[in-house]
C-alpha cells in the first residue's frame, strides 16, 4: 500500500499527516464518510480506533472528528488488513 494516498472510500484506516491541536499524531482513524463526496480541501468525519475501543458496547457513541481530507494518509484499506499488517513488521 502506498502510504501517501488520501482516503478514497469509507472504512479506510488513516493517520493524520498535519499537526492538529488535541489530536494524537500516532492515532489511527477510520473514515466514516465517503471521501469521494468531498474535495481534498474539505473536512470529513473520522473516528479513532481508541475511541471505538472505549465505546465497544455502543460504537455509535464514539465521537467523530472532522479532519481535512488532504490531511489524512491511508495506512490500511480496512481494519482487518491493518491488524494483519502488525504481524508483517
Amino acid at each position: 500500500m502506498n502510504p501517501k494516498l488520501i482516503p478514497t472510500k469509507p472504512g479506510q484506516i488513516c493517520k493524520i499527516v498535519s499537526t492538529i491541536a488535541d489530536l494524537e499524531p500516532e492515532e489511527v482513524y477510520i473514515v466514516t464518510e465517503n471521501p469521494e463526496d468531498f474535495d481534498n480541501d474539505e473536512e470529513i468525519l473520522v473516528v479513532s480506533l481508541t475511541e471505538l475501543q472505549r465505546n465497544v458496547s455502543d460504537t455509535n457513541q464514539a465521537s467523530r472528528t472532522s479532519v481535512k481530507k488532504s490531511g489524512l494518509v491511508v495506512v490500511g484499506e480496512n481494519l482487518q488488513e491493518y491488524v494483519r499488517s502488525w504481524n508483517e513488521k
